[in-house]
């Protein structure tokens, strides 16, 4: 039934959005009742737009497909009472927006907004460098799997649990003789981050 209900919502959302454009000066949000207008500066195509409750379901995910400003307009009055939150996806980093809906009623916390920066991963030869800026200095943990061709699947080779960082940057050298396919797995911020490669 829970299923239904976020499918049911899902599509409400999908079909009540209308891209809108605007000349000039416009405010981020723009609120009359139910129905809000969300405004994104400098964003790239391929970028993504979520809207996502507070158990982190997604109920509604947009690709960006035209550069510079970005305007919607999103009806949410089939949304039930609860938190839920904006979530615009770069490159980079994730900057989170969250509301509340209540007596038929969007409210903004602007208190509440912030950018989760997403760990970068680059291989060179047989090295992979991992760096990671978190303002929050949440745990970091960083896996990295190799893919034993005399095994079945990926099977992990090195693990570190790094705590009360802001920035971290690490270098992990693999072994030549372990040739083939890698994966390194980094869970930050309530998210997990899978990046495949071979050496």
């Amino acid at each position: 039934m829970k299923k239904v209900i976020t499918h049911s919502i899902c599509m409400l959302v999908m079909i009540t959005s209308i891209a809108t454009s605007f000349a000039g000066t416009i405010s981020p949000l723009e609120i009359n009742s139910m129905e809000i207008t969300l405004t994104l500066n400098n964003v790239k195509a391929g970028q993504l737009l979520s809207i996502k409750d507070i158990n982190g379901i997604t109920l509604y995910r947009k690709m960006i497909e035209e550069e510079g400003l970005f305007s919607s307009r999103y009806d949410l009055s089939a949304i039930p009472d609860g938190n839920y939150f904006f979530e615009h996806e770069k490159d980079y980093q994730i900057k989170i927006i969250p509301f509340k809906v209540a007596n038929n009623k969007v409210n903004f916390d602007k208190s509440g907004e912030k950018i989760i920066f997403k760990p970068v991963v680059s291989i060179k030869d047989n090295k992979v460098y991992v760096s990671k800026l978190d303002l929050e200095k949440e745990t970091l943990e960083i896996e990295i799997y190799h893919d034993d061709r005399n095994k079945s699947g990926y099977n992990l080779m090195y693990s570190e649990n790094i705590e009360n960082s802001i920035k971290t940057e690490r270098i992990y050298r693999l072994p030549i003789s372990h040739l083939g396919k890698y994966k390194v797995v980094i869970s930050a911020n309530g998210r997990q981050y899978i990046e495949y490669f071979s050496i």
